[in-house]
This record gives structure tokens, C-alpha cells and sequence, in this order.
């Protein structure tokens, strides 16, 4: 799987320039802090962000995306980067099916960190369903993970848009009797275009886990992002 993912986002990516009915797209983004369903990847330092990713006629998409991280002592890895293959549907007016396989590959660190995860995703309008699922999630081969989200965003004004979102980890051990614990994630934000074309983002997160400390607590998180 983590093959095929790297070689499908590889073959999209070059063939962006030159196929009929392909759109390719790239993002850069500052954050002051990264944050994946609640939890600090920079024990709450800044990380800066990219991607790039082609869409195509028929639904289907490929990307790459990469941020800095930072996990502390033992780790050995600096970054997180992402491949993901999609495929993608409106249904009917207003509501929309997508499907993504996402590969997360942590460099310099231990090829058992790594893993894969598998969404799928129920648009009506501002209001989107999703549920992710991990066979090995963060690469422990005995733990998996269902992760059912609601998000929200919306247009209120020209280039102004507010976004919020809740998300629940359910996290399943074998034994289950070492399972760690679950716990809810949530997050809420503004975000504005400026005149020079960069997006501004103001937001708020955190979650009901008390195992992590300070990387899980309620705190702002603020970004700075371009596309092109």
C-alpha cells in the first residue's frame, strides 16, 4: 500500500502539467502550532506546511502534503509527509461522496511508525460526515482506530469563512484490556483573505484526553497560508 500510494501521487503529480482534465493545486502554510484531532505534533512549537495535489475529471485526485514535527526525545524524525490517493462524487445537488487512502511516512524514524489509514466522507452543503479507520494506527500493529468526525465550515462574508468540528478517538487494543483511552477532540475558526492573497486563520482547539499533557489542552492556534 505504501508503494502503490507514493507511486499513484508521484505519477499525478508529473503528469499534472501535460493531461487533458487534470488541475493541479499547492498550498504552503505557517501554523503556530500542528495540531492532528486535538494533539500538538510540535509539543505546541510552530511548523510550516505544503502539498500539492491534482484532481482529475473523473473524481479521482493524488497529493502529497509534508509538515515539520516535533515529538520529543526519543524520536528521531523532523517531518511528517502524507501521500493520498481520492476519489471523490456529487451524488446530488448539495451532497458529495469522497474517499481517500492516506499513507503517513515519518522519515530518519523507524519504518514501524508509519501506517495507513482509510475515510470516507458524506457532504450536505457546510455540513460534512466522516469516518477514518487505521488498521495499525501510528504504526502498532495491535492498535487500530475508528475516528467518526462532524465538521462545519461556511462562507459569511466575501472571503471570510468560519469552520468548527468535533471528532471522537476510538482507540482498540489487543488485549483489549490495554486499550488507551478514548477521547474528543474539537476545534473552531475563523479564517480571512487578505489583499496580498494570503489566508489568515484564528482558531481554537483541544480535547478531553489527559494523557498527553500540555500538546492536548485547550489552546489558539494561529496560521498563516498561501495557495496557488
Amino acid at each position: 500500500m505504501k508503494m502503490l500510494l507514493k507511486a499513484l501521487a508521484a505519477a499525478g503529480l508529473l503528469a499534472a502539467s501535460g493531461a487533458t482534465g487534470a488541475e493541479f493545486s499547492g498550498n504552503v502554510t505557517l501554523t503556530s502550532d500542528y495540531s492532528f484531532r486535538g494533539v500538538s505534533q510540535t509539543l505546541r512549537d510552530p511548523a510550516i506546511q505544503g502539498g500539492f495535489d491534482v484532481a482529475f475529471d473523473s473524481g479521482f485526485s493524488v497529493g502529497t502534503w509534508a509538515s515539520t514535527v516535533n515529538f520529543g526525545e526519543p524520536s528521531e524524525t523532523s517531518m511528517e509527509l502524507d501521500f493520498y490517493v481520492g476519489w471523490s462524487k456529487e451524488l446530488r445537488e448539495g451532497v458529495s461522496l469522497d474517499l481517500t487512502a492516506i499513507y503517513f511516512d515519518y522519515p530518519n524514524a523507524r519504518d514501524e511508525s508509519n501506517y495507513q489509514e482509510y475515510a470516507a466522507s458524506l457532504s450536505f452543503g457546510d455540513l460534512s460526515f466522516s469516518v477514518n479507520y487505521s488498521p495499525a494506527y501510528v504504526g502498532v500493529d495491535d492498535l487500530s482506530l475508528i475516528y467518526p468526525a462532524i465538521s462545519y465550515s461556511k462562507e459569511v462574508g466575501e472571503g471570510v469563512t468560519v469552520s468548527a468540528a468535533i471528532g471522537y478517538s476510538e482507540l482498540n487494543m489487543d488485549p483489549p484490556e490495554s486499550s488507551p483511552d478514548d477521547y474528543i477532540d474539537y476545534s473552531a475558526s475563523i479564517a480571512w483573505a487578505t489583499a496580498v492573497g494570503i489566508d489568515v486563520s484564528v482558531g481554537l482547539v483541544g480535547t478531553n484526553n489527559e494523557d498527553c499533557g500540555d500538546d492536548c489542552e485547550f489552546r489558539p492556534v494561529f496560521s498563516l497560508s498561501k495557495s496557488f
